[in-house]
């Protein structure tokens, strides 16, 4: 059975009970069935392949914006303190140049470099 097959054999059990209803409970019908049509979109293609309602796919853009907008700050703190843990601590360096047998100035000479690289070599 087709649509319109169905669609003849229910057509007479509604008009039936069309005539049955009351007037005021006609207009309340009637005013829900307009709401109901005013909230009804044209169904549009997610991502050019899937047809789903408007409404499905209002709340899938929102869904994924909302969740963007509260991944986005926890990312950038995220980033931000691994950007912070690679630097080098500065006063850690100071403190093991300080602490060695040689004086830092030793580090800076170019023929005490070439010393150390002919006396490990």
């Amino acid at each position: 059975m087709n649509e319109n097959d169905f669609a003849q054999k229910l057509k007479p059990w509604l008009e039936r009970s069309a005539r049955e209803v009351g007037e005021v409970q006609a207009q309340r019908l009637k005013s829900a069935r307009l709401r109901a049509m005013d909230q009804w979109r044209e169904p549009v293609r997610l991502l050019g392949l899937v047809p789903v309602s408007a409404g499905v796919a209002q709340s899938l853009h929102y869904n994924v914006l909302q969740r963007a907008l509260l991944v986005a700050p926890i990312a950038a703190l995220l980033l931000v303190l691994a950007l912070k843990s690679t630097e080098p601590d500065l006063g850690e360096l100071d403190a093991q140049l300080l602490t060695q047998e040689l004086p830092p100035d030793a580090f800076l000479d170019q023929d005490f470099r070439s010393w150390l690289g002919k006396s490990h070599g």
